[in-house]
């Protein structure tokens, strides 16, 4: 396109058809300043011009221009950023017809978007397998579950006397994975915590010694 063919009926013609595809329509490279120089030479215009009819006529026209222009840009940034998530998502866009300040957002986009897929979907992975880790060192160092936990708790019932309803006060020593309690209860221990235990369940812990007790007072 030249820049002389550059005019509101070009232009409403190129609105029209990046409304009407979901493809980049071909542009020449130096469109966005070819338009650029139009609407200055529109402006001269206008402060040039002594007619107050023709004056009205040319604000009009740039007004125009203006918007038609803002919705081609914001039709054709949709088409790039929709471009740049496919291709992150491994997909096959169509990147033909963009012009190079097109190019470079699509990049941008794209290296963002690589980046933090990456970033999140790594720790993602990262964060399971060091739970799954933890889980099984637990469970072959300790061999802890839900059933010890209860049984466990129904022998130091037996073997100790109630000492009324003061529970021990204990800090956590490494991450518990979740059981349930003789008192019915979901426990999920994590490391540094500070909880207060009913006597058989922080008796058995102790014993394991994956908690240790805090005096209090």
């Amino acid at each position: 396109m030249d820049e002389d063919e550059i005019n509101y009926r070009v232009l409403r013609e190129i609105q029209q058809m990046e409304k009407n595809t979901s493809a980049l329509t071909k542009l020449k490279n130096s469109f966005y300043s070819d338009v650029s120089d139009y609407l200055k030479k529109l402006e001269e215009r206008v402060n040039t011009e002594s007619s107050p009819q023709k004056l009205s006529l040319l604000k009009d026209e740039m007004q125009n221009i203006r918007k038609i222009v803002k919705s081609i840009y914001e039709q054709r940034e949709k088409k790039v950023l929709l471009a740049a998530v496919s291709k992150a998502r491994s997909g096959n866009p169509n990147l033909e017809n963009m012009v190079d300040v097109e190019k470079k957002l699509y990049d941008s986009v794209l290296n963002l978007l690589l980046e933090t897929r990456e970033s999140f979907l790594n720790q993602e992975k990262k964060d399971e397998e060091k739970k799954g880790e933890q889980e099984e060192e637990f469970s072959k160092g300790d061999n802890i579950s839900s059933f010890d936990i209860a049984e466990g708790g129904k022998e130091e019932k037996k073997m100790k006397p109630s000492m009324g309803n003061v529970n021990p006060v204990v800090r956590v020593k490494k991450d518990i994975p979740e059981f349930i309690g003789t008192d019915e209860k979901k426990y999920k221990l994590r490391v540094n915590d500070i909880v207060s235990l009913p006597n058989d369940i922080g008796g058995l812990l102790l014993k394991r010694g994956v908690v240790e007790k805090v005096e209090l007072g």
